[in-house]
């Protein structure tokens, strides 16, 4: 695939890591996000699903401030350890998906199942974080992420990528799956996953931004210079996960009822987000958790100081 001319820093090197689960996926360094994945038809609905107005509200809102208040309760609770960096990233997509329906709900055909779907996909993580926490066993993409946070000396873009991986490739099928993969009216929800991307695409650049201001600056040089993090190539690859999402809660939908069926399809999705996680876990950087940890102490000690009235 096309690399940039120049010399890839070692900051960078989690990213070519990750390109290398979709290798043929080619993407140039800039453009225009293209919704490649829009025009790949989903398979005949298997039913209706439950209409999510009374417990989201119409536009979905309700369960995504709910979301949101969850999210930043477990920001607050992890501080400055490296493990609040996902917490962190998954708050600020929540509150810009709640913006762009209180901007435009008809973007989305079913916005009350989308808000239904955040909350499926919340539960996920609350489930996974509370378990690790208790010391008991979580999933294996999840574990190495988890590692990566607490020991070695990655980088913010670990982090962030090892989290996102475990939470949209392993998650996400089974969150979507419970939320229905139809709308109320009988058709497929793919085009409003679909749709979704757009809400991804936008909320990169100030995710990134904001990661590298408290969590690790390596983060903002990356994104300012390009290369293989920037948001063009991100998001691609984001959307290429999307569409596996989508597949995988088709076969869980399709493998109700049939034990063995399922089985195989829950390994195989295990399987897929642990290789990815193997892959993304390169590029450690020697000193890089000790310059982190300094660089998270600073930031905070400016907001807590920001925050006090004055004299």
């Amino acid at each position: 695939m096309p690399m940039p001319q120049r010399r890839l820093k070692p900051s960078a090197l989690l990213a070519a890591g990750l390109f290398c689960v979709f290798t043929t996926l080619a993407i140039a360094e800039d453009g225009p996000f293209v919704p490649t994945t829009d025009y790949l038809p989903p398979i005949a609905p298997a039913g209706p699903a439950q209409d999510r107005s009374q417990e989201c509200g119409k536009e979905g809102l309700k369960c995504l401030r709910w979301v949101e208040k969850q999210l930043a309760s477990w920001e607050a609770y992890f501080g400055c350890d490296h493990r609040a960096v996902f917490p962190t990233v998954y708050r600020l997509l929540t509150q810009e998906t709640r913006l762009f329906l209180e901007a435009d709900a008809s973007r989305f055909d079913d916005p009350a199942g989308l808000g239904y779907e955040a909350v499926k996909f919340y539960e996920l993580y609350d489930e996974m974080i509370k378990a690790h926490l208790n010391g008991n066993a979580i999933p294996a993409a999840w574990q190495t992420a988890m590692d990566a946070a607490q020991t070695g000396d990655w980088t913010g873009g670990h982090d962030m990528l090892l989290a996102i991986n475990a939470h949209v490739q392993r998650d996400m099928p089974f969150a979507l799956a419970a939320a229905g993969i139809n709308l109320p009216n009988g058709e497929s929800r793919k085009p409003d996953h679909d749709r979704f991307n757009a809400v991804l695409n936008a909320a990169y650049d100030s995710i990134v931004q904001e990661i590298g201001r408290r969590y690790d600056p390596i983060m903002t040089s990356v994104d300012e210079q390009g290369g293989p993090l920037d948001n063009l190539s991100s998001q691609q690859l984001v959307a290429v996960w999307r569409e596996g999402v989508f597949r995988n809660a088709e076969r869980i939908t399709s493998a109700e009822g049939n034990a063995p069926m399922m089985a195989i399809t829950r390994q195989s999705i295990e399987s897929i987000a642990d290789i990815s996680a193997q892959i993304i876990r390169t590029g450690e950087i020697p000193g890089q958790r000790a310059r982190r940890d300094a660089h998270c102490a600073t930031a905070l000690e400016k907001q807590k100081a920001g925050a006090r009235p004055s004299s």
